[in-house]
């Protein structure tokens, strides 16, 4: 049981707000399509902090499971030298460690997706912030995470 008017009210402030800036992905080959999104200076900062941040933690990320993963492959050691443990538990092991490799896709993924992202905010905000301190650490985080995607043989349209 909904409200009288609940749902034509919901509609008329709808159509009558102004339509948000597009921000969505999948432009011709992927990349990140921005549109009418008007970066003034305070503004174009702060998403270049934000992207840049997001970019950074993927990193990192990527790094801690790549420790997992290879603390995973001590434990399955362990686990098959141990007499006690039998082929079951190997087993499990080994379905967690998948588990842990298949998660590497997405994290590239991720990584791709949040790099273009990056690239395309550093490549707007150019003319503005081209020399400020954000914007050359923006740079070099898109730069390093371009040589680990190059490295997983993902390659980053442009």
């Amino acid at each position: 049981a909904s409200r009288p008017g609940g749902t034509a009210k919901r509609a008329a402030s709808r159509a009558a707000s102004p339509p948000r800036p597009s921000r969505a992905t999948g432009g011709q080959h992927g990349e990140v399509c921005l549109g009418e999104w008007p970066m003034a200076g305070a503004d174009a900062v702060k998403q270049l902090k934000i992207k840049t941040s997001a970019v950074s933690r993927l990193m990192k990320d990527r790094v801690a499971s790549d420790r997992e993963i290879e603390g995973q492959k001590e434990r399955i050691g362990k686990v098959r030298s141990d007499p006690e443990k039998d082929e079951h538990d190997v087993a499990k092991q080994e379905e967690v460690l998948a588990e842990m490799v298949a998660g590497r896709a997405d994290e590239l993924c991720r990584l791709k997706d949040f790099a273009l992202e990056l690239d395309s905010v550093v490549e707007l905000t150019k003319a503005d912030l081209g020399s400020s301190e954000e914007h050359a650490n923006a740079a070099d985080v898109f730069g390093q995470a371009a040589a680990i995607l190059k490295r997983e043989g993902v390659e980053l349209e442009d």
